[in-house]
């Protein structure tokens, strides 16, 4: 490809089984999704300048249904092409759902104005769910589960669920719903927020499903989002292979089209 070629920024729509990955963003010596597409990328447009951000980290193990990245690269395809020439080299676990053209002052994670994850758990064992669920060998009281969810909806401060290297910023997350609910056999929670902390969302599922199992009460979950300590068990974080990366949220609309749904 010629190096005359001009910068131009793609905005790409990736869907990918995450069981083999140490999350999205690229790392030394282990695999990752970025590092993936930008091994395909340049395959496809050769060595050539080029830079791939994402909408925001995936945890290792989690998987994604509409994932936002955006890519610049000196390139003179059309996103058509970029999409169909990504598809041919990226691995059979990595999907480009689609392509368009981006503006410069796109960015996949500073324009990203909220996320939805997508957990999914069975109360019945299934041969084909080890990769994509958790099973849960309870009945789970669903009313509860939804009650304690509620009551980590709004602004809080989730310093018991992060990292301790976290504690250093902001450890505030606004979430905006959290939905559970069944769909055939499978029992799923929905969390929608502005972004989340390192293993947040599935520490949230974990708290849910202990409240199902009537393990821990409403008032715990509110007690431990009023304590600050970081001091939140680590038996109560759910497995990683049962959550999906769901959407990114770009504008207002779009946001609230979800939420009232």
């Amino acid at each position: 490809m010629s190096g005359k070629s001009k910068l131009r920024r793609y905005r790409l729509i990736l869907e990918y089984d995450g069981t083999n990955f140490s999350g999205w963003q690229k790392q030394v010596n282990v695999r990752t999704v970025q590092g993936d597409v930008l091994k395909g990328a340049a395959r496809v447009f050769g060595e050539v300048p080029m830079d791939l951000q994402g909408c925001g980290r995936t945890d290792s193990g989690v998987h994604a249904l509409e994932y936002v990245a955006h890519l610049e690269v000196a390139a003179d395809m059309g996103p058509h092409e970029v999409a169909r020439k990504l598809n041919e080299t990226l691995p059979k676990d990595i999907a480009v759902r689609s392509v368009e053209a981006a503006g410069a002052r796109f960015h996949a994670r500073h324009n990203c104005i909220a996320r939805s994850y997508v957990y999914q758990i069975r109360t019945e064992k299934s041969a084909f769910g080890k990769r994509y669920d958790w099973w849960v060998q309870a009945d789970l009281d669903l009313p509860a589960m939804q009650h304690a969810g509620s009551l980590m909806t709004g602004m809080h401060d989730f310093a018991a669920f992060a990292e301790k290297k976290e504690l250093k910023k902001s450890t505030r997350v606004l979430i905006h719903n959290v939905e559970v609910f069944k769909e055939k056999e499978i029992l799923k929670i929905r969390v929608v927020g502005s972004h989340f902390l390192w293993h947040m969302v599935r520490r949230m599922v974990g708290i849910m499903v202990e409240v199902g199992c009537h393990r821990l009460t409403e008032e715990d979950v509110q007690n431990m989002l009023e304590d600050h300590s970081n001091a939140l068990p680590s038996h109560h974080t759910a497995p990683s292979a049962g959550l999906f990366f769901e959407k990114a949220f770009y504008d207002s609309e779009g946001l609230a089209e979800l939420l009232k749904e």
